[in-house]
């Protein structure tokens, strides 16, 4: 769905099997070990690959440490399993595809893996997915909101379907792989995705400027009651904040870039103020602790490298601590889901909480005490937003 209201339906073929493997571990291991299976991509959002800030894997998680005895919760557990099988069987190379919104995705996945397959003691299997997988990063980018009725019942009553699995997303998409396939490579380039060397450029312009976006403006939505995204496009104060992180902190701290970084920013404002999405505050306020750590941290960081004083920045770290607390206290009508909400339990709203959160070594590693400015300048900002 356009901005401008053009409404264009599809029927998904690609789509030929359906398997869960939280009742079926064993048939994901056979399609994994399959010598046709060439490919396998991975949407798991920032917190399912289980690394801290220094990427190392968090193996004291109890979802990590039940898969290194036998559990299969995680990514690493299906693919250890299936992987493990195909060294065994066809033996043929595959290619690991992460499409998820981090930095360097195919080397996080690498990275998690590999931890993982050492705890699992297997130097066997290590040196295989050495030589024979591969994981090339990507930078895949579509607004599409959580499932909703609306949909689902326009697509009964135009086409006869009863199709609980519609999805609505808008009309703009880019897809930028790094073009390192280890078996064969699939002709994905014949309908619209990029294969370059290094999507490096892609991923920041689009990590930064649209997560990043989405982020600092989304808890100020929050607290100003707002529904949907696009009414926070529409509210005076949060468009003209959402210009001036962008221009004021995101673009300078990204510097010189192939990607023209001016008209991607206006290009995401056009997309943030489509209202035929539908695109709720409180889904994009998930996941606030992964999300500031990964989106925009770098932002801030590289801008004090510079020189540079990260005022929208630092307003909009300090909406996410006030909107913590307030839902904390009940005093906003959202649902909060936090996979790390007892990370937050210490940043309460007096001076302990907010001396916890302002140096808090995860979000924002080692800017408070290289920079500290920061801490005297984000404990002022939430003091005047309380």
């Amino acid at each position: 769905m356009s901005a401008d209201g053009i409404v264009e339906y599809e029927h998904i073929r690609s789509i030929v099997q359906l398997v869960d493997g939280s009742f079926a571990p064993s048939s994901v291991d056979e399609l994994m070990s399959k010598s046709t299976i060439q490919l396998v991509t991975f949407t798991v959002t920032e917190g399912g690959y289980y690394l801290d800030e220094n990427k190392r894997l968090m193996l004291d998680n109890p979802l990590i440490e039940e898969d290194i005895t036998s559990g299969r919760n995680t990514l690493y557990a299906f693919l250890y399993a299936g992987l493990k099988r195909r060294s065994e069987t066809s033996k043929s190379k595959i290619t690991l595809l992460s499409c998820d919104n981090l930095r360097h995705n195919g080397k996080l996945l690498k990275t998690g893996l590999i931890q993982f397959l050492q705890a699992k003691n297997d130097p066997a299997l290590i040196d295989w997915v050495e030589d024979n997988v591969s994981f090339p990063c990507s930078m895949v980018d579509r607004i599409t909101p959580k499932p909703s009725q609306q949909h689902v019942d326009d697509v009964q009553v135009r086409f006869g379907i009863v199709d609980e699995m519609t999805v609505m997303g808008e009309d703009f998409i880019q897809w930028v792989i790094e073009d390192d396939f280890a078996g064969e490579k699939p002709l994905l380039n014949e309908v619209g995705v990029e294969f370059v060397s290094d999507v490096t450029p892609y991923e920041e312009a689009k990590i930064r400027i649209l997560n990043a976006g989405h982020t600092v403006v989304t808890y100020q939505a929050a607290l100003k009651q707002l529904t949907y995204f696009d009414e926070a496009m529409q509210d005076v104060a949060l468009k003209q904040y959402f210009s001036d992180f962008i221009k004021q902190d995101s673009i300078p701290a990204i510097g010189e870039s192939i990607v023209d970084l001016p008209a991607y920013y206006e290009v995401i404002a056009q997309r943030f103020s489509n209202s035929n999405i539908g695109d709720t505050v409180e889904r994009i306020c998930t996941d606030g602790y992964a999300k500031f750590a990964i989106f925009v941290y770098p932002t801030l960081a590289e801008i004090y490298r510079l020189g540079g004083n990260p005022r929208k920045t630092i307003e909009g770290i300090a909406s996410w601590f006030v909107f913590i607390n307030k839902v904390t206290k009940g005093e906003l009508s959202i649902t909060y889901n936090e996979p790390n909400i007892d990370k937050l339990s210490p940043f309460t709203d007096d001076e302990a909480g907010i001396k916890a959160f302002v140096t808090d070594r995860f979000l924002w590693q080692k800017v408070p005490e290289e920079y500290p400015n920061f801490v005297k300048d984000l404990t002022s900002a939430i003091k005047a937003a309380l």
